[in-house]
């Protein structure tokens, strides 16, 4: 369960979920389907679009989560810094981020993940907006200038990965 919302939830008095919940659910399976087998693909990133960025920023989230498999999370806990990862790639792919996306991106505790959405918002570097198709969802992107400033900051990392290559060949 997510930011408070388990994809087994059934509201409705007889046992049998409501088509709005078999919405709900349907969606959730189909985002976390889409997540499994292409959110953090590199060579998709970087064959099919040639974006070097976001190959890059896609590495750094990858790296992230492989680290949570060798060491305690909670040595390098950093959720603001991995929800902002996953609106980067995400806004390069031209996806919308939902609260409750954005809530597993932090891979943290659905109250700390809302704190950090809290603060992000606070800070400028988040901006909310209502889904036309469902007033109850709600989705997150970056703000202009984080967006840029990440950006610039995966731009920067792709050149010095370029001279640490060179130079690793040149040897």
């Amino acid at each position: 369960m997510f930011c408070g919302v388990g994809l087994g939830a059934v509201n409705s008095s007889v046992g049998e979920p409501t088509v709005a919940e078999l919405q709900e659910m349907a969606e959730r399976l189909l985002r976390w389907s889409d997540r499994l087998n292409a959110d953090y693909d590199i060579g998709t990133a970087l064959n099919v679009r040639g974006d070097r960025v976001l190959a890059v920023a896609i590495s750094h989230y990858r790296s992230r989560r492989q680290r949570d498999g060798h060491f305690p999370r909670d040595m390098f806990g950093e959720p603001a810094w991995d929800m902002m990862l996953d609106l980067f790639i995400n806004a390069r792919r031209g996806r919308q981020v939902s609260v409750t996306n954005l809530c597993e991106a932090a891979v943290a505790s659905p109250t700390t993940a809302l704190r950090y959405i809290a603060l992000l918002e606070k800070r400028g570097h988040i901006l909310r907006m209502r889904a036309r198709h469902d007033g109850r969802v709600t989705y997150i992107r970056l703000a202009q200038d984080t967006y840029l400033a990440m950006e610039r900051h995966f731009a920067d990392t792709a050149m010095q990965l370029d001279q640490v290559i060179d130079s690793a060949e040149s040897v």
